[in-house]
């Protein structure tokens, strides 16, 4: 038989049947000696719990190692997101203040620092778009943080690009021509506050979820190793527990350090430190559930914002808008100490817990010392304001049963307490839900109201105290329900707002009002100017100028009889380009533009001094007792000053007697508005009072002795 034959039979009688046979044989032979050796039984058993306690060893390793070099590669990502979003921030605070300095040698220091700021971030993103890029598409989670960084429409890697091209184009020229430099500072603030800020707190949430879930994951696996290893030791005592025992417990601590991080950091709030709204939300229900049978225990909680805080952002920036909710965070802290637990739960809205039975009793006294605490002065942007806050407290059982019906109270509380002129403290009652109630209620009947045309115009007369000639009516909204009476625009304006329904009101009373007016102007009563009240929302509506000059166009209207009031707020917002281009072509279009309730907000200035309004309004707060307040009477004084310094027409608004009116002659102020002159009224009142008005011979009688 030939060599290949011999090794390739594969018939049943050939070499490889011989080789079978032999392995059976041996096969049989050491399993016959097994069960007859006790010993090799043991060395056998012990070699296999060897075998496996090293893989135990190894799989706890390397499966440890992954979670903690997960933790920190997650720990790594944080610090370079936070250490961008800080950098981004200071970039942009040091432009801004790179520009408001004068001293040269001062503003050189501040550019070496933007550069030096802008170097770092560039660095360390760059760093982390190189990872973010290598590490993308691995999974669902690096696949969404990679879309965030290079994709539309976060493109975060472009946007802070673009940050960082800006930021050291303003430091080219800021130093020789800032205000060429000046140019680039609204496209990095609004680069960073609103395109990169943002994006970066989407990446770090993500990397926050997927950290909680890697931790479960690896809790899990953890704890199936450890009851693995704990059966093996029972085994392997002697030999095996002390070095397993010491890896176990060395791996086992620095997972657990790893966990304890971020649940700190999945509990509590990034910017000021406080718990967050999960964990204040998580304590809430768990002590209410802990006594919803009925056994003994109270709590209370006392919800807060800040006041106004919108225009402090809109004033100051966001990051000063940061800054202050910190110095808020850490004046709550030291005013509860150990008597409550602070939470922010989120924008500047923040919570106490107070579970403290002395300090329960002591409610009042703890909310009035949080309100001394933070209606105080603080310093920002080489500026100082006035932080003002509002409490609204509601208290377990009795106020709710679980934490959505808590909550719910405390939130009606604190609008009773801002309705209530603001800076104070309430606790709830069954008033306020009866309140709630009702504006549930007028939700349902502002659908009907502007079907059936309920809404109508009043007109209140504005007039010249010098001439006597009327220059103007102010256009007021009245609702006639048909069974709650006339209401105020206060009892349902905001409902309306919070619905969207406003710009339907707004047609509906303006169709009403520049129907009357256009009749007037036939009739040839001379009534100035028909002034309307607009928010900053209807500025940034596309069209909006377009659709008012339309609208005045239907009545035969002409754009030169009307004037637009906007409030400070919205003077503030005119720095946003569609505001600022709404209000301009409103001008193009001859219309007068008014800043209405002048001195209650935030304006100044640079708000005034851009050749875009015409007129303001003295509100009636400073106008009310002028005649005995010297602190009011100066105010007013000033505000004259200012605006006749500034080429702008001042009416004052809201005077109810003759002695203010008077007095205000005496500061130079010629145009008044108020009861004393006329109250609201609706066409046909208004029309009778503008025939007897607008005669030559006729003059207010109010006025007469005043004026001459």
């Amino acid at each position: 038989m030939s060599t290949s034959t011999k090794y390739f039979d594969l018939g049943f009688g050939g070499p490889l049947s011989d080789l079978r046979d032999f392995g059976c044989v041996h096969m049989s032979r050491f399993f016959s000696n097994f069960r007859k050796d006790p010993e090799r039984r043991i060395r056998i058993a012990y070699r296999l719990v060897l075998v496996a306690m090293a893989a135990l060893l190894a799989t706890s390793y390397f499966a440890l190692n992954y979670a903690i070099e997960r933790s920190r590669h997650n720990a790594i990502a944080f610090k370079d997101l936070n250490n961008e979003r800080v950098l981004s921030q200071r970039v942009v605070l040091l432009s801004q203040h790179a520009l408001n300095i004068g001293d040269i040698s001062h503003r050189r220091n501040v550019l070496n620092l933007l550069n030096e700021s802008l170097s770092e971030l560039e660095q360390i993103h760059s760093q982390l778009a190189g990872q973010i890029h290598r590490e993308a598409n691995k999974d669902a989670s690096t696949k969404r943080v990679s879309d965030i960084f290079f994709s539309w429409p976060e493109q975060l890697d472009y946007r802070m690009r673009s940050l960082i091209s800006n930021s050291r184009q303003l430091a080219t020229f800021a130093e020789n021509a800032p205000d060429t430099a000046a140019i680039y500072l609204a496209p990095m603030q609004e680069t960073a506050a609103e395109m990169v800020l943002p994006a970066l707190d989407q990446v770090s949430d993500i990397y926050r979820l997927n950290t909680r879930a890697s931790i479960d994951l690896f809790e899990r696996v953890q704890r199936t190793l450890v009851a693995a290893a704990f059966v093996l030791l029972a085994v392997v005592w002697l030999f095996l527990f002390r070095p397993l025992a010491t890896q176990i417990g060395r791996r086992t601590r620095e997972l657990v350090a790893a966990r304890d991080e971020m649940q700190y950091a999945a509990m509590h709030d990034g910017l000021t430190g406080l718990a967050n709204r999960d964990f204040a939300l998580r304590k809430v229900q768990e002590q209410t559930e802990l006594h919803k049978d009925g056994s003994s225990g109270s709590m209370a909680l006392l919800l807060l914002d800040l006041d106004d805080f919108k225009n402090v952002n809109d004033s100051y920036g966001h990051l000063s808008g940061d800054r202050l909710l910190c110095v808020v965070a850490n004046r709550l802290k030291s005013v509860l100490g150990k008597d409550g637990t602070a939470c922010r739960m989120g924008g500047d809205e923040f919570l106490v817990i107070i579970e403290n039975k002395e300090a329960l009793a002591l409610l009042p006294r703890i909310a009035g010392r949080i309100l001394e605490r933070l209606n105080s002065a603080v310093a920002l942007s080489n500026a100082t304001t006035l932080v003002r806050s509002s409490i609204g407290i509601a208290r377990f059982p009795t106020d709710g049963k679980d934490a959505e019906q808590l909550l719910a109270a405390a939130d009606l509380a604190l609008y009773a307490a801002k309705k209530s002129g603001k800076g104070t403290f309430r606790f709830f009652n069954e008033e306020m839900q009866r309140e709630l109630n009702e504006a549930k209620a007028l939700e349902k009947d502002i659908d009907a109201a502007i079907t059936l045309g309920q809404f109508k115009p009043v007109f209140q007369p504005q007039i010249d105290a010098i001439s006597g000639r009327v220059i103007g009516v102010e256009v007021l909204v009245r609702w006639h329900h048909p069974e709650r009476g006339v209401l105020l625009p206060g009892e349902f304006l905001d409902v309306a707002a919070n619905l969207g329904r406003m710009p339907e009101i707004t047609r509906l009373v303006l169709d009403q009002a520049f129907e009357t007016a256009a009749q007037w102007q036939s009739r040839g009563l001379d009534f100035g100017r028909v002034a309307v009240n607009f928010s900053g929302h209807d500025l940034m509506w596309n069209g909006f100028f377009r659709n008012l000059a339309q609208l005045a166009r239907e009545h035969g209207l002409a754009c030169d009889h009307i004037s637009v009031e906007v409030v400070e707020s919205v003077a503030i917002r005119s720095d946003n380009e569609q505001s600022a281009q709404a209000l301009y072509e409103l001008r193009k279009l001859g219309i007068r533009i008014e800043i209405d309730d002048f001195g209650t907000g935030f304006a100044s200035l640079s708000h005034l001094n851009r050749n875009l309004f015409d007129r303001v309004k003295i509100d009636r707060q400073f106008i009310a007792e002028i005649d005995s307040c010297e602190r009011s009477k100066i105010i007013v004084d000033s505000i004259i000053r200012l605006a006749k310094a500034l080429n702008l027409q001042v009416v004052a608004e809201g005077m109810e007697r003759q002695e203010e009116i008077d007095t205000l002659l005496e500061l130079g102020c010629t145009q008044f508005q108020g009861n004393a002159i006329a109250p609201p009224m609706p066409p046909n009142v208004a029309n009778e009072w503008l025939v007897a008005h607008c005669r030559a011979d006729a003059r207010p009688v109010a006025l007469s002795a005043a004026a001459n």
